[in-house]
């Protein structure tokens, strides 16, 4: 499946700000360090196309800044947190009705 690279874009900004609010040292980040924690977040990107797909006709906003960047920064906490991909769908979940709900028509 092809992926929107602005998705991908979008995903690792959310990330690397996630990364920097923790404090933690880069060394002793998840995903042997800051590379591989990116490549977990953005290995996400396929999600968010199904999901774009799904809801592309009466999405309301900018899907990059308020459903890719948003992700990226959750996952990455949920990622820095210990946790692991299989919750990414419920991640994404959320931050997809959060949007819904407080974007202007």
């Amino acid at each position: 499946m092809d992926v929107d690279q602005l998705d991908v874009a979008y995903i690792a900004i959310g990330a690397k700000q996630a990364l920097d609010k923790s404090g933690a040292p880069y060394a002793k980040v998840p995903f042997q360090g800051e590379l591989g924690y990116v490549q977990a977040c953005i290995d996400q990107a396929e999600l968010l196309t199904r999901a774009w797909r799904a809801c592309s006709e009466v999405f309301p906003g900018v899907w990059c800044y308020e459903v890719a960047e948003p992700f990226g920064v959750a996952f990455g906490k949920h990622l820095l947190a210990g946790g692991g991909p299989e919750s990414a769908q419920s991640i994404l979940n959320g931050v997809l009705a959060s949007a819904m709900a407080t974007t202007p028509v």
